[in-house]
């Protein structure tokens, strides 16, 4: 079998991690062996998958943004006299990767939504005019210009809208092609799109159907032994194409895995352990745990419970990252050349150490829940480690795969505001 570049970047990780939580989960897959004579699920994968449902936002509160987005897309199309034939508008980042979550500290979550139009609309010479054409069409909705997107803040809402104006990167002519920072990575050209960079005045490739492509085709790899993976096609039809749902299951287990890291950093930001401003941002984590997921399934290693396969993950993070020339590297797998850890090299090491702070606290943990043998402890700690104190574990909703044991009794949990 031919190793990828992923699976070799796993095996490398792996000559660099500590180990050092071999001998608690050897101990705590014993103890899970025994328990799951009886019953079907074992306490560590029922509070996971808890803890997993805690933090998803709900149908309703995705049901709210997406009207909204609609709403955006529809008012450009009327505003801007285009034909519906020449615009494409669809959901991109954590919402179409359904890696959504929602803040412990009732923050608004966003929505990015990708707006792509037909070049025969506008001067591909001049990408700041078409940038500041779309905004002036959406001043109604108060836009603020951001660095390649107009964020929208819907006032009263639980959400925010980040609206990115794009076009196909075919369509680009060659002359205006020339100045164009990246191009895109082999096998991903069909769905790359030039955005309008506004440090530079220049387009810049991107490609979120690309990225979101390959998180799901890395997704619907199979690494746990007694998990029945399902996929989660999205789709790909022109016009505005709907936010998926958020509800994943706990056998879906590289989403699973991204959610509850994700988690894991905010609450550490919360609690004070992280700085926000150098905290990792989400497609760094997103990126590093999806290449390790391929890695992983690429050099043929499986897990027999998802606790397991969580352990790995964080114990190779940061062993992913790679060294270019003296400078750290996260890339883009779908656009060559562009390194999302760039702002690493540029702060004297502020990001690289706060990554590897919040490596090391994940992992411990990780550590400090298979330490724990009795029920009660485990519940409180699963859930003090993933902010769930408040979750609803009367009646938690079976996860595909895995029906939930009886859960313990517990008492009802105190009201919360917002998304908190």
């Amino acid at each position: 079998m031919t190793t990828t570049k992923y699976g070799s970047l796993v095996e490398s990780a792996k000559q660099k991690k500590l180990n050092r939580n071999k001998f608690v989960l050897d101990t705590a897959l014993e103890s899970l062996s025994a328990f799951q004579n009886q019953n079907d699920l074992s306490i560590w994968a029922r509070e996971l998958h808890i803890a997993n449902q805690h933090i998803t936002i709900t149908q309703d509160q995705i049901d709210e943004a997406a009207n909204s987005y609609k709403q955006i897309a529809n008012h450009l199309v009327s505003e801007l006299k285009w034909d519906h034939k020449d615009i494409n508008i669809h959901p991109q980042g954590s919402s179409r990767t359904q890696t959504l979550i929602r803040s412990p500290d009732a923050s608004k979550f966003d929505i990015d939504a990708v707006c792509q139009v037909n070049i025969s609309r506008i001067d591909a010479h001049d990408p700041m005019s078409f940038f500041e054409e779309i905004g002036q069409a959406l001043i109604k909705f108060e836009p603020e210009a951001k660095k390649r997107c107009w964020r929208m803040e819907f006032s009263g809402c639980r959400f925010y809208i980040e609206f990115t104006p794009s076009v196909p990167l075919s369509t680009i002519p060659t002359i205006a092609l020339e100045s164009v920072r990246y191009r895109p990575a082999n096998n991903y050209g069909s769905t790359a799109l030039a955005v309008v960079d506004r440090p530079t005045e220049y387009w810049k490739t991107s490609n979120p159907v690309g990225f979101a492509n390959w998180v799901n085709e890395q997704a619907e790899k199979k690494l746990m032994l007694n998990l029945a993976l399902e996929s989660a096609a999205l789709s790909m039809d022109f016009g505005i194409a709907p936010v998926p749902s958020q509800e994943v299951p706990l056998s879906d287990t590289l989403r699973v895995a991204i959610r509850l890291f994700k988690r894991h950093r905010d609450m550490a930001v919360l609690n004070g352990n992280l700085d926000s401003e150098h905290k990792p941002i989400s497609v760094i984590i997103v990126t590093l745990l999806t290449q390790c997921y391929e890695g992983l399934a690429d050099i043929g290693a499986t897990y027999t419970h998802p606790i397991q396969l969580l352990v790995d993950l964080a114990e190779l993070l940061p062993g992913m990252i790679e060294e270019r020339a003296g400078e750290y590297w996260v890339a883009n797998p779908t656009v060559e050349g562009e390194n999302f850890a760039e702002r690493w090299n540029q702060d004297e090491g502020e990001r690289k150490t706060a990554f590897n702070n919040w490596c090391d606290l994940l992992i411990d943990d990780i550590q400090s829940i298979l330490k724990k043998t009795d029920e009660k402890a485990i519940q409180e700690r699963v859930r003090r480690v993933f902010g769930c104190t408040g979750a609803d574990t009367t009646n938690p909703k079976p996860s595909a795969g895995l029906a939930p044991s009886v859960p313990t009794r517990v008492i009802p949990p105190p009201a919360t505001r917002g998304l908190a």
